[in-house]
């Protein structure tokens, strides 16, 4: 009797050594499913929070009374590095960099750009990875060729193709691939019977025309409308392309002083841009420097949760003559 007594109660403790084991289990388990729910909660509520500061922010976009220049002087650039509601808002203006994708390869590899790669090589080496394989859209797949700093200092991956300007190869890519056929190749020969004579196409009719039955599967991608804003870029980017030697400009850093002088208390629109520099539609530099903001970076961060927005401007304004945008990219941290 006294070894069955015996035999029970160590059967009785180690029961209840494993409901205790199971309640501390069942305990924590609860505790870490409460903290999940409510982790879950707040992430829903930042999506929210920084959804409704993205709209604001499109709302201020919209409110430019200017449309056709966009420049620091416009409404939403006052929330530009600012906090809402306890989250950082930083704004970009993607055409004030170089679009990487679309640089015609001389300009690349023969002005000043090339010395922001690691090496001049590396820069010729990054443009035979465009003519070969198309528009890059990762740093990491560029990463051995230029540091991270410097690409963002002057490049973008995001912009449209300009037939007057692009890189051949590149254009051929691009084209090739929106219309499923081999138009590019057909495209690039007529830019070149038209550039021989030294003319450019200097509105949307005549690349319609030249197009034919492709032009609305080119357009957007492929227009006619200057890449970059001169409002936003940088002056060291600037100059390296005022002074590419391709464009014949005189007197380069005088008017290099007018444009970051005159932009600093204005607005610099087309007309201001053809005065200063000397230049008109005939002119291939009219084709990389205009007014106009056509890539937007936006950046909303929380404590834990941040939500970065690529969108683009649309070439052509809505029926009201209002500008229209299109998402791009939106992505979550």
């Amino acid at each position: 009797m006294k070894q069955s007594k015996g035999f029970s109660s160590l059967e009785f403790i180690i029961t209840l050594f494993f409901l205790s084991l199971i309640v501390i289990a069942l305990g924590i388990f609860l505790r870490t499913s409460d903290l999940t729910v409510k982790k879950q909660i707040s992430k829903e509520n930042d999506y929210k929070e920084i959804d409704k500061i993205l709209n604001k922010i499109y709302e201020e976009i919209k409110k430019d009374t200017t449309p056709s220049v966009d420049s620091l002087l416009d409404p939403v650039w006052k929330l530009n590095d600012t906090e809402i509601d306890g989250y950082k808002v930083s704004i970009q203006s993607l055409s004030s960099l170089v679009d990487l994708n679309f640089i015609n390869k001389n300009l690349l590899i023969q002005s000043n750009l090339k010395e922001a790669f690691n090496s001049p090589e590396d820069a010729n080496t990054v443009s035979e990875i465009l003519s070969q394989e198309g528009p890059v859209y990762s740093y990491e797949r560029i990463k051995d060729f230029i540091s991270e700093e410097n690409f963002n200092q002057y490049f973008t991956f995001y912009g449209f193709a300009n037939f007057n300007i692009a890189d051949e190869n590149v254009l051929v890519n691009l084209a090739n691939s929106l219309t499923t056929s081999f138009f590019g190749d057909e495209l690039i020969e007529k830019r070149k019977i038209y550039q021989m004579h030294g003319n450019l196409l200097q509105n949307e009719t005549e690349l319609n025309l030249l197009c034919g039955i492709y032009y609305d599967d080119l357009y957007p991608f492929v227009n006619l409308n200057p890449v970059m804003n001169i409002n936003f870029i940088s002056e060291d980017c600037l100059k390296i392309l005022l002074a590419y030697k391709d464009f014949k400009l005189s007197n380069v850093n005088q008017k290099l002083n007018n444009i970051i002088t005159l932009r600093q208390n204005s607005e610099i629109n087309e007309d201001n841009i053809c005065v200063i520099l000397g230049i008109t539609k005939s002119d291939k530099l009219y084709y990389y420097l205009g007014c106009k903001t056509w890539m937007w970076q936006i950046n909303v961060s929380g404590k834990k949760t941040s939500c970065n927005v690529i969108f683009a401007r649309a070439p052509e304004d809505d029926t009201q003559g209002h500008p229209k945008f299109y998402l791009i990219e939106k992505s979550w941290k």
